[in-house]
């Protein structure tokens, strides 16, 4: 419990100074998001990436965390439109049963408990997952992105006590500023990466498939 604590506070103190644009990197943004505890310019975050319109792992968790806080506020219909898209067209390793959950109360909510009943059925049958992908790419597990070195090594220092091995921090020089992703070693396809990334859902970590 410690150590999740522990992995939660630097994630909310690593606050990133940067300026943020429209071609900003969606996960250096959505580090950002997380990171911000007013929940209208976390939404604002989270609504700028959506724009971006990249189809990434980052794309996906964005949407999931617009419908919690629109779930938050008590905009229940808003929520379960969103966590409808996410739930159905999401990779299947962003899907979890607090994300379906989060669907049904949602649904419920706005009294829509016939809909609730369809979707419960229908989210729990084998979903195949249809993305596509590019199969000359290099994927890796990514726990975090920080402009500051200090923060992504207390994040992958972190990780390691939680049990989780293989992780490394690596830099980039991305849009005029250098950034610190930390990571899992690299696969080479796609799946082997999303296999890896189910067996880690059992810690309590945020994490995305990133390819390159």
């Amino acid at each position: 419990m410690k150590i999740k604590i522990k992995i939660k506070a630097i994630l909310l103190i690593s606050l990133i100074a940067f300026c943020y644009g429209q071609n900003a990197d969606s996960s250096v943004l959505y580090q950002k998001a997380i990171n911000t505890v007013d929940g209208d310019k976390a939404l604002e975050i989270y609504e700028q990436i959506i724009q971006l319109n990249d189809n990434s792992d980052y794309y996906w968790l964005s949407i999931l965390k617009k419908a919690e806080l629109r779930y938050a506020i008590g905009s229940y219909i808003q929520s379960s439109t969103l966590l409808k898209e996410f739930n159905v067209n999401a990779p299947s390793h962003l899907v979890t049963d607090i994300s379906k959950e989060l669907l049904y109360k949602a649904l419920t909510a706005a009294g829509e408990i016939k809909t609730a009943k369809e979707y419960q059925k229908k989210l729990n049958k084998p979903i195949i997952n249809q993305k596509k992908v590019q199969s000359n790419k290099t994927w890796f597990i990514q726990f975090g992105a920080f402009e500051n070195k200090e923060n992504a090594l207390t994040l992958k220092n972190a990780l390691n006590e939680t049990g989780i091995s293989d992780i490394t921090v690596t830099q980039a020089f991305n849009r005029g500023k250098m950034t610190y992703y930390v990571r899992s070693k690299s696969f080479k396809s796609y799946a082997s990466a999303s296999k890896k990334a189910a067996q880690l859902r059992r810690y309590d970590s945020t994490f995305a498939i990133v390819g390159y």
